[in-house]
């Protein structure tokens, strides 16, 4: 299975053709893309949606991520789902603790130290032990502000929403549906966090990309850099899920 992204341009427009989705684009044919071969669906832009083409994605268990031009994430559709595992349970009883959120907020607030020394290992090739974690967030904090201005801050936010698009499918798969609780949590959004957490392992790829580009990649371009990046993606946000799956079984 793959990612379908669909572009919001010329009146696209996405229709229900079981056991398939029918793209239809003024002046093109046609395109059909069965459900079978779809693991989650990006949308970038304003594209037209019959209800139940949508309907039919949550029923197959598709994510939908909707992205506006900028590459921000302004709605997603998870659907149904199997029942709650383990490790959701698990996270339901840190919700109902009094002092869950500063334990979370302690757990959560290591790993990205952790991360962060990652991604200066990364960037710095030889990085010293005695350098501190202060020190090396400083410097990569210094480096991420060369992605937040033009003309690099749209690929930053659209590789960013391709990102958080991806860790929301991976947390689907997980159990976490539309229906959990742990989406109505208002100091609890996992997939905002692993998000920020994993983006950090983009950041230095991501700068060398761009300054090896001759000049600003267009959307496709970006696409492909980040699908390179995907697999990767998917191993550290299963790695992150167990970590986090083993202390909140320490807790109990």
């Amino acid at each position: 299975m793959r990612p379908l992204y669909i572009e919001g341009k010329n009146e696209t427009w996405v229709e229900l053709d079981e056991p398939a989705l029918k793209i239809s684009v003024p002046q093109q044919a046609d395109q059909l893309f069965p459900f079978q071969r779809i693991s989650r669906i990006i949308v970038i832009g304003c594209v037209q949606w019959r209800t139940n083409a949508l309907l039919a994605c949550a029923e197959q268990g598709i994510t939908v991520t909707f992205l506006d031009d900028d590459g921000k994430i302004t709605g997603r559709l998870l659907g149904k789902n199997s029942e709650r595992q383990l490790f959701l349970q698990r996270l339901d009883d840190l919700i109902s603790r009094p002092d869950g959120k500063d334990l979370y907020d302690s757990w959560f607030h290591a790993m990205e130290r952790m991360v962060v020394q990652s991604a200066a290992k990364s960037l710095l090739k030889q990085a010293h032990a005695l350098v501190s974690t202060h020190e090396l967030l400083a410097f990569l904090s210094e480096q991420q502000k060369n992605l937040a201005v033009q003309p690099h801050r749209p690929i930053y936010d659209t590789v960013h929403g391709l990102l958080a698009a991806q860790v929301i499918e991976l947390f689907y798969a997980a159990g976490l549906a539309a229906e959990s609780e742990l989406l109505q949590e208002a100091w609890l959004d996992l997939p905002a966090d692993f998000t920020q957490l994993l983006m950090w392992d983009l950041q230095v790829p991501l700068l060398v990309w761009l300054e090896s580009q001759v000049k600003t990649p267009d959307y496709r371009q970006q696409i492909e850099f980040y699908n390179s990046r995907s697999e990767r993606i998917n191993r550290l946000f299963h790695g992150l899920t167990h970590k986090l799956h083993r202390w909140l079984v320490e807790l109990y």
